[in-house]
């Protein structure tokens, strides 16, 4: 999943705007290296999975699975001591992260992606990053 939304992303956000689209592991990951990172880079990770009861009575298994996901957006930028220039450049980002991701299906996934939520955190001095958690689902078979 996160190879084809790494593929997704690269292929929908362009540069200027952008700076590129890279992978992190995990939140820690996430934050460790947004500090190190270009202005423009958005950063993919795995966030959580959620799965519903086993929905087969006879032969079978079949479960739907919520899987969630994470995009981090980095912002670098040395501005007024609350930080209004970086919180302003989120916009932006946000507006073409969310054309990219909105209603786009992930191949082998059943539901278009839905925007879950976001929040802003600083990272270190004059960086930033805002992070949209996604949300699609998947079925989870067996014997």
């Amino acid at each position: 999943m996160l190879s084809d939304i790494l593929a997704r992303l690269q292929a929908q956000l362009a540069a200027p705007t952008w700076s590129g689209v890279e992978i992190a592991e995990d939140i820690d990951a996430l934050t460790a290296r947004a500090g190190q990172v270009e202005h423009g880079t958005a950063i993919i990770m795995p966030w959580r999975e959620r799965a519903g009861p086993q929905d087969l009575i006879s032969a079978g298994f079949r479960q739907k699975v919520e899987v969630q996901f994470a995009v981090g957006i980095v912002v670098r930028a040395y501005d007024q001591l609350m930080g209004a220039d970086r919180a302003t450049a989120f916009d932006a980002f946000k507006a073409s992260l969310e054309v990219a991701l909105a209603g786009w299906v992930v191949p082998g996934h059943l539901d278009p992606c839905e925007l879950v939520g976001g929040e802003s955190s600083p990272v270190t001095t004059g960086v930033s990053i805002y992070v949209q958690t996604w949300s699609t689902t998947r079925f989870l078979t067996g014997a």
